[in-house]
């Protein structure tokens, strides 16, 4: 009865397909998937173990689970009884226009596996790119995600990662610097205003004791000395209101003590150019 039932077979056009064949394409997968399921148990306890970050156990996890379903679908074309020599001659110019279609795809692909492998941007860094900060969420095989100031969630092509310069503030130095410019009117008491831009940076909780706090006399303006004072935040994700609060306090500090910040001012003069009349 079981030779009865194996015996039988289904036409599709030209090919006939046995329930031998079947039944052998259906075991040939489950096996392919429980070895993955198993594998994947396993690569991750060991990857977990190791402490490898989080978005190179996920790469590898996907590439192992590529080769293998990969290795599997070659199976059950051979299961099948379909030649795998001639089913590549006769796909090979397809895949060469693929190829030449998807080459931003596959350059992303590329650039993912540079920024996982690498370790130059990991999941939690927060990055400048094209003057905008961002914190990365989650690195992909093509694109990343990341997370604006604003709350927005951007897919970033990894190219754009990649092949970029890009500003890495969770990486290096624990510290990272933040600097507000301001101007005071000549006559001003340099010693005095070096104090208080001193008071107005360290007075605020985010700025770290080590490096200390600097003030630069940056130069003799055209209706300013200008001044630079420098502070080292540990996470630059709120610069902006961190510099804020620093300017609302230099302009308090400055009106107490009576330290004017001057606006532009030019000199005109008006002459007569009027001739008397010879007659």
């Amino acid at each position: 009865m079981i030779n009865d039932f194996l015996s039988k077979s289904v036409q599709l056009g030209s090919y006939v397909l046995s329930m031998e064949r079947a039944l052998a394409v259906l075991l040939t997968l489950i096996i392919g998937h429980l070895t993955f399921v198993l594998f994947k148990w396993g690569l991750r306890r060991a990857l977990k173990l190791k402490q490898i970050e989080e978005g190179r156990r996920f790469l590898i996890v996907r590439l192992i689970r590529t080769l293998i379903y990969l290795i599997t679908f070659f199976m059950v074309i051979e299961v099948l009884g379909f030649n795998l020599t001639v089913i590549w001659a006769g796909s090979a110019a397809l895949l060469v226009g693929v190829g030449i279609g998807l080459q931003g795809f596959f350059n992303d692909v590329i650039s993912g596996f540079v920024l996982l492998f690498e370790g130059g941007v990991r999941v939690g860094d927060e990055l400048e790119i094209d003057g905008d900060l961002v914190k990365v969420k989650g690195i992909a095989l093509r694109a990343t995600r990341v997370e604006t100031v604003d709350g927005n969630l951007v897919v970033m092509p990894n190219s754009k990662i990649a092949g970029n310069s890009v500003m890495n503030f969770s990486q290096g130095l624990t510290s990272t610097r933040i600097s507000v410019c301001v101007g005071v009117a000549y006559g001003s008491d340099v010693k005095l205003v070096r104090q208080l831009l001193l008071d107005a940076m360290t007075a605020q909780a985010q700025i770290v004791k080590s490096p200390t706090p600097q003030v630069i006399f940056s130069e003799f303006g055209d209706s300013a000395l200008h001044f630079e004072v420098r502070g080292w935040v540990h996470s630059p994700w709120n610069r902006m209101i961190i510099k804020s609060d620093i300017r609302y306090r230099i302009d308090k500090v400055f009106l107490t003590n009576k330290i004017k910040i001057p606006f532009p001012q030019r000199e005109l003069y008006i002459t007569n150019t009027t001739q008397s009349d010879p007659s």
